[in-house]
């Protein structure tokens, strides 16, 4: 089969590549569609020492088990199933976890992949494949709201344009909560499908009562401590590995609450995007070969989502 890999830091097509036969557990599923994220981007910069074929997020077809011939998409995490944190429902913080196209799993920048039959659900054939590609970082939008007061529509500030800092911003507008982007870069706001998210370029110091940081940066995590109001809350959705220098007093002064938000659920996401909250979002495909150009493309702003087909 042909795929996508990495070795060395350096990304490659790779031809003639062999899928195994799926285990006892697994189900063998083609890949219609991949999409490039943040976290790809990541490992193209080497944050994370992953070998072999990345991706995570995607929607394919069954080509075994009891979803054969199905459109389906993955819940990314592959737990053990058998410690505590499995048992208990939190399989996507098991110790022993594999995570697709991240963590000790071959991922989808690939023909076909195998996949454990229980992570995977099936897309409703009124979903299209453009929408269906997004359900794991919808899952992980959605995951937000599990944090939020029950009380709407107080004023929440989403902090970053990029992709998933935007998905944030529709789900929480979807719920009923004043929404406001601290947008960058003005190229972003045109992917804004919502007109009633408010788009702003700074923040008054002290005057926001939740943030959710999607920056990814050290410069949105402190633009987030500085504009909380005191007891604030924030949310944050993106990795950063290092803080050195980051005053943290804040937290302590305005007795600050941090909370940490990864994964969701996928049916959640599906039925999300079922209900029309989204239309398809302005996309860009290449095929494997075009992996240069399509890294490069991602990194730019004119497309919300590139996607990556092994079918051109």
């Amino acid at each position: 089969m042909r795929a996508i890999t990495i070795h060395n830091g350096k990304w490659s097509s790779d031809e003639g590549l062999i899928c195994p036969a799926p285990a006892s557990n697994e189900t063998t599923v083609a890949v219609r569609y991949a999409g490039i994220c943040g976290t790809d981007l990541a490992l193209a910069d080497g944050y994370y020492d992953f070998e072999g074929i990345p991706g995570h997020e995607f929607v394919g077809v069954a080509e075994s088990g009891p979803l054969q011939g199905q459109r389906v998409v993955a819940d990314i995490n592959f737990g053990c199933r058998q410690c505590d944190l499995c048992l208990g429902g939190m399989s996507k913080h098991c110790q022993a976890r594999n995570v697709l196209g991240i963590k000790q799993a071959p991922g989808v920048f690939a023909e076909r992949v195998n996949v454990p039959t229980q992570n995977l659900h099936r897309v409703n054939d009124d979903l299209v494949d453009e929408l269906a590609v997004l359900a794991e970082p919808v899952a992980a939008a959605l995951q937000v709201l599990d944090l939020m007061p029950e009380s709407t529509p107080e004023k929440v500030v989403v902090i970053g344009a990029g992709r998933l800092g935007l998905l944030v911003a529709h789900v929480l507008a979807s719920a009923g909560w004043q929404v406001q982007v601290l947008v960058r870069r003005p190229a972003r706001v045109k992917h804004l499908q919502n007109r009633d998210i408010q788009v702003v370029t700074q923040l008054s110091p002290a005057t926001v009562p939740w943030v959710v940081d999607c920056s990814g940066s050290v410069e949105g995590f402190t633009t987030a401590l500085s504009s909380l109001r005191p007891r604030g809350t924030l949310v944050l959705k993106s990795t950063l590995v290092d803080l050195a220098g980051v005053d943290l007093s804040p937290v302590m002064v305005k007795e600050l609450q941090v909370r940490g938000s990864r994964c969701g659920d996928i049916d959640r996401a599906l039925s999300w995007l079922a209900a029309g909250h989204l239309t398809p979002f302005s996309t860009q495909c290449y095929g494997f070969s075009e992996i240069d150009a399509a890294l490069a493309a991602a990194r730019q702003p004119e497309y919300f989502k590139i996607l990556l087909s092994p079918e051109r």
